[in-house]
């Protein structure tokens, strides 16, 4: 059944519940080769019109900081209005992939053009410069009416904020990295956090016609928090092969994002346990196994992520959530397995555990009498 027919189904079954009236309307839509075509043609056009224009800029102000930023400013303000331009049509994907182009383009030369006023060799290696990317990235989230690039402004937002703590956590150590489990863990589980957040409030923002503002930033949000975790992950492994030491990195707290993530994860259950009326017993089996499962997995905090943006993913259906939790569990466990500090012996037992933890836990709860309610 094609997406128009199911489409037309759903149409035909609300109206005749009284949700909608009149007859139903066909979405036109553009197939996805000329889509491809005609993004890549915006993205070769930003590509020679700001290589004329980063070319001519530079040629001119020659390291001119302020003209640097305000050509910046303006090539930012360009692509707004371009955005404005092309609203909703889909005929006009060239330009609004122009037009991120030049926004992503406007806001590296703005902040080079800052940096060089104020020397950016010293301002990358403090806190507030990046706290002030952050926070342009948050200005342009508002702005820019368009969802790819509130993406990617999230998206940016969430990785200027963490480059931020992990400067200002990792200043007085001799090798910053080994905050990685405060300096990323921590905003790693907030994110986590903050998409749970999202799906219980969903249909709550939605009704308010809010839902298009929110969902790029509960995307990104989601992604950096996967992210996060893997770096947390993979940060547990030893790295004196790149410094002359012999000894193994301690990285102390290197538990604490397993930790809360473990929370996050025994918190959702308990939620989806009440909104669908799971007996007692069954809300305590769960509880069990989401925290037996979150401390086997605690120095592989990916995985326990993964796990819970799976069942977020379930939450509201969403296919593409459904395949970054997939690959954070597929690639949490493979990154876990690899590490050096931990013996062989002492992986596959945790691995192992795991996995019987869980099948032993389905056996379980597909033995006992189950009362679906719909919430």
């Amino acid at each position: 059944m094609s997406t128009e027919q199911i489409e037309r189904l759903l149409w035909q079954q609300l109206a005749a519940r009284g949700a909608v009236h009149g007859e139903y309307a066909a979405t036109l839509r553009t197939p996805w080769p000329i889509r491809l075509l005609m993004g890549a043609a915006g993205w070769l056009g930003a590509l020679f019109a700001q290589l004329f224009l980063l070319g001519s800029v530079f040629a001119v102000t020659r390291g001119n900081g302020p003209a640097i930023a305000i050509t910046g400013v303006l090539m930012i303000s360009a692509a707004i209005l371009m955005y404005r331009l092309t609203g909703h049509d889909s005929a006009r994907i060239a330009l609004g992939q122009f037009a991120l182009a030049a926004s992503l383009g406007g806001q590296g030369m703005l902040i080079v053009g800052v940096g060089e006023t104020l020397g950016i060799d010293r301002l990358m290696q403090t806190a507030p410069f990046w706290l002030g990317v952050a926070a342009l990235e948050v200005v342009l989230f508002a702005i820019v009416p368009n969802r790819l690039h509130r993406f990617v402004a999230a998206l940016g937002a969430w990785a200027a904020a963490t480059v931020a703590l992990y400067v200002a956590l990792g200043g007085s150590i001799r090798h910053p990295f080994l905050a990685m489990p405060f300096s990323v863990g921590i905003p790693g589980a907030l994110a986590m956090a903050a998409v749970t957040a999202f799906v219980l409030v969903e249909g709550r923002i939605a009704a308010q016609r809010r839902h298009g503002l929110w969902e790029p930033a509960a995307d990104a949000t989601l992604l950096f928090g996967l992210a996060a975790a893997l770096i947390v992950t993979g940060a547990t492994h030893p790295f004196s092969i790149l410094f002359d030491d012999a000894r193994p990195w301690q990285m102390h707290g290197a538990w604490l994002p397993g930790v809360l993530l473990g929370i996050g994860l025994a918190a959702f259950a308990l939620i989806e346990c009440a909104r669908t009326g799971c007996e007692a017993r069954v809300r305590g089996a769960l509880l069990l196994v989401s925290i037996a499962f979150s401390a086997l997995m605690l120095m592989a905090p990916a995985v326990t992520a993964g796990v819970l943006a799976l069942a977020l993913a379930l939450r509201r259906a969403s296919l593409p959530w459904l395949g970054l939790a997939i690959a954070a569990i597929v690639l949490g466990f493979i990154w876990y397995y690899s590490t050096l500090q931990w013996t062989l012996l002492a992986k596959s037992a945790t691995l192992a555990a795991a996995g019987a933890l869980l099948l032993a836990a389905r056996i379980a709860l597909t033995r006992m009498p189950r009362k679906e309610v719909i919430a």
